[in-house]
């Protein structure tokens, strides 16, 4: 329905220029949203501490030997989350896809993959009740902003093992993604007012490379290293450049030992650079540098059905690259999961539940449960 008075279309004009990125109403997405870390369910299951030798995840390119074989695997990861501001809760939730993973080997040393993961996630929905006074008339209407996109990176990966203890990897990334932002204007009076809907597109794209290495003693553990150069990265709507920027470098390593029978503990931490995004897309503030660090187990536990398992535990400590009102937010996690071997080892299945705080010394917590799932199938 169009708006009956003319002032009807300059308020919706007016709504129109408030910047959305202050409207998430969570501290985790923030500006150009929030990063799932490209881990893997084994390796979440630990915290994140298995990611350098983990083929199911994405940051070492050299973990793709792992595989050992011909694979494909894909993971889901629903997330619930809850943001307190004193007396005042909200809730919402986030269904994601992380990784998608093909491997093919050309013989004993050498393998190919191709993979798709979620870089950042931007899914989000916040309503506000606001109220406007134009001649005179108080004019209510609720007002809802959604945000429905993600930073993908595709990549081209090979691994080569020119000896038993040694694994090299390198990768060619391309890093794109689509975001549309879509405001909606709810009016209490509909006979005056006409409800509004106004969606705003943006696109991202950019490139970067990786290698990786790990060097490992089968009866002691190993070392896994892996870095990722980032390349030009760019934000548009249609034809028109909005923002330049680069792809942030990130600098992983990770420490395993597998002394004990059946039982891995597990060490990484990794140092992104995200401040080669600057200020890209965000009301609050430039994007920040972070580490993130991890420790877990992965142990042999009782056999269920049969079926071995394999039991993991984890803790994480990270921070999150966009402020929220220029306060960096921090995360902390426990995490612990399970993995299956199915159809005489045909098909491995994991499972791991994080339990996730945050803060930015705001005096508003957030916290979340996530439950994060894969399944490897191997012809």
């Amino acid at each position: 329905m169009t708006p009956r008075r003319p002032w009807g279309l300059a308020l919706a004009a007016l709504l129109a220029l408030a910047p959305f990125a202050g409207a998430q109403g969570t501290l985790s997405v923030q500006g150009l949203g929030y990063p799932p870390g490209q881990l893997s369910a084994r390796a979440m299951g630990t915290g994140g501490a298995l990611g350098e030798f983990d083929p199911t995840s994405t940051v070492n390119p050299a973990a793709l030997l792992e595989f050992g074989s011909a694979a494909l695997t894909m993971q889901m990861a629903p997330e619930f989350r809850r943001v307190t501001d004193g007396a005042k809760t909200a809730s919402s939730s986030t269904q994601r896809f992380p990784i998608f993973i093909g491997a093919l080997p050309m013989g004993d040393r050498l393998i190919f993959g191709v993979s798709s993961s979620t870089l950042l996630d931007r899914s989000w929905q916040t309503t506000t009740p606001q109220s406007q006074v134009i001649s005179g008339d108080t004019v209510n209407f609720n007002s809802t902003t959604t945000s429905d996109g993600s930073i993908n990176d595709i990549a081209l990966s090979a691994a080569y093992m020119p000896f038993e203890w040694l694994k090299l990897g390198i990768g060619l990334h391309a890093v794109n993604g689509r975001d549309v932002v879509t405001t909606r204007r709810t009016f209490a009076d509909t006979v005056r007012y006409g409800n509004t809907v106004e969606p705003f597109t943006s696109t991202f794209t950019g490139n970067a490379i990786s290698a990786g290495i790990e060097v490992a003693d089968p009866s002691l553990g190993g070392v896994g290293v892996s870095y990722r150069r980032g390349g030009p990265f760019e934000q548009a709507t249609g034809d028109t450049l909005l923002a330049k920027a680069s792809v942030p470098d990130q600098f992983g390593l990770g420490l395993v030992y597998t002394g004990f029978t059946g039982s891995a503990i597990a060490f990484r931490t990794a140092y992104d650079s995200w401040s080669r995004f600057g200020a890209m897309d965000s009301a609050s503030g430039a994007a920040m540098n972070s580490w993130d660090t991890s420790f877990g187990v992965e142990f042999s536990g009782p056999r269920l059905a049969e079926l071995p398992v394999l039991l993991r535990a984890g803790t994480r400590w990270r921070n999150l690259p966009f402020p929220a009102q220029g306060h960096q937010v921090h995360e902390s996690s426990l995490s612990g999961g399970l993995g299956l071997t199915l159809a005489q080892g045909h098909a491995n299945f994991d499972l791991a539940i994080v339990r996730a705080v945050r803060n930015a010394g705001l005096g508003i917590g957030e916290t979340a449960w996530t439950m994060n799932a894969g399944l490897t199938i191997r012809p």
